[in-house]
């Protein structure tokens, strides 16, 4: 363990076991510790008679201001700046706990720019990326097209998106691709797919992946997959992936 450092600690995803090792012992040894109140609930021996200061979301980034007015979260940063600065500069330790791969959409991964002085140290941990490819039990980079494998978000096929890598513009490779789905709109979606993508290219739902005994997962079609996910109710922790691989 470093001496006052600043830590961005994954908790791993799905089920508190698929914690690492490294992340118990940096949790441990911190004094001081960012997080919320649901993670003291999964790791209630972890972080027990720890004080956990809120860590927010998307804080020291454009995602916070599109969530709470900017006045609000200016107020918060601040607070959070000078709670991690006094901490470090008495010799403790920091951690900021994030979940799965921290440095993928993850919401506390602005604390890595904000404080990038301190040399922050990132721990990782199980993704959802990673417990999805376990549930499926497929060798995702085994296409028949590709060898590839894309991880993009569904919202970025959303009318008005204005990034170089929009949807239409990926799917022209026809890699393997895995889609984040926060804030997405499926049947525009599945529209833009389809045209580099036949109908029949196969598609996987995985929901709650990593969670033992609550995994599931949904097989489809580019062509069905709005009609079944139709008849289901999707919790917030779903992947969906697409590509000649799950043949």
């Amino acid at each position: 363990l470093l001496p006052a450092t600043l830590y961005l600690v994954s908790l791993g995803v799905g089920d508190p076991l698929n914690i690492t090792l490294r992340a118990q012992l940096i949790l441990q040894n911190t004094e001081c510790v960012f997080g919320s109140e649901r993670d003291r609930e999964r790791f209630p021996e972890l972080l027990k008679n720890k004080i956990i200061h809120d860590a927010g979301h998307g804080m020291f980034t454009a995602m916070a201001r599109r969530r709470a007015p900017a006045d609000e979260v200016a107020a918060q940063e601040e607070h959070i700046r000078n709670l991690v600065r006094s901490a470090i500069q008495a010799g403790q330790s920091v951690a900021v706990l994030s979940y799965g791969d921290p440095t993928i959409y993850g919401p506390r991964v602005g604390y890595l720019d904000e404080f990038r002085d301190l040399d922050p140290v990132v721990i990782p941990g199980i993704s959802s990326f990673n417990a999805g490819n376990a549930a499926l039990g497929r060798a995702i980079t085994s296409g028949s097209n590709s060898q590839s494998v894309i991880l993009t978000l569904g919202r970025n096929a959303s009318e008005g998106y204005s990034g170089t890598d929009d949807l239409e513009t990926l799917a022209k490779s026809r890699s393997s691709m895995v889609l984040f789905t926060m804030k997405m709109d499926l049947p525009r979606v599945v529209e833009q797919l389809k045209r580099h993508y036949s109908g029949d290219t196969p598609v996987a739902v995985v929901a709650l992946a990593g969670y033992s005994g609550r995994e599931a997962v949904l097989h489809a079609s580019l062509d069905t997959l709005v009609e079944e996910v139709a008849t289901q109710t999707l919790p917030f922790e779903h992947l969906i992936y697409i590509g000649d691989f799950l043949s």
